[in-house]
């Protein structure tokens, strides 16, 4: 008798800290409360003025009940276009940014991969320039333009305070007259890679 007890002394000394440890690994992984907040880099693919473009940018969000995140986003790059400078038709470079506040919708954030619906409502501005000008002085030249971008993507937690997102959205561009561009369409989808850390 006595030794059926002290085997079940030691089997319970091995299991319950195995059990507090699950427990407690559950509790970090299901995130720090009601409200939080993350940032970090993001990598764009998209179309505007009939060319492809790679734009790098970033954003931050206030987390509010770990599913709603409210915050702000921006982007720029540069791509090689069908211009007219001078009154000429030429190629020529576009330099294209646009951000603005965000919203999105996190559903089931404690599974490893879940999905992530958003939209982005802001302003954008476009220069065009000779593609051999160097350098250049952007006083005066730009365009400007407003965005609304909802967009739709999955997310995978990687480790507590790291998560990485892809999405796919459509930017819609409002009022993008400019004589300098063959092409005034700014419309167009896109694909991003997120990088987020935070407190989630």
């Amino acid at each position: 008798m006595r030794l059926t007890l002290l085997r079940a002394a030691a089997l319970a000394a091995v299991l319950i800290p195995s059990a507090l440890l699950a427990q407690q690994d559950e509790t970090l992984a299901s995130g720090t409360g009601t409200f939080g907040g993350f940032g970090g880099p993001m990598f764009r693919v998209t179309q505007a003025a009939g060319e492809s473009i790679g734009m790098t940018g970033g954003g931050g969000s206030f987390l509010i009940g770990r599913r709603l995140a409210i915050g702000g986003a921006g982007f720029g790059g540069t791509a090689r276009v069908d211009a007219i400078l001078g009154g000429s038709p030429m190629r020529g470079e576009m330099d294209l940014t646009y951000g603005g506040l965000t919203i999105e919708l996190i559903s089931r954030p404690s599974k490893l991969v879940h999905p992530v619906v958003g939209i982005l409502i802001g302003a954008g501005s476009v220069s065009v320039w000779p593609d051999d000008l160097r350098p250049r002085n952007r006083s005066g030249t730009e365009e400007h333009f407003g965005v609304v971008e909802p967009h739709v993507g999955l997310e995978l937690n990687v480790i507590k305070w790291f998560r990485i997102g892809a999405n796919a959205g459509y930017r819609l561009a409002i009022n993008t007259e400019d004589s300098r561009l063959a092409d005034n369409n700014f419309n167009g989808a896109s694909g991003t890679l997120v990088l987020r850390f935070g407190a989630f």
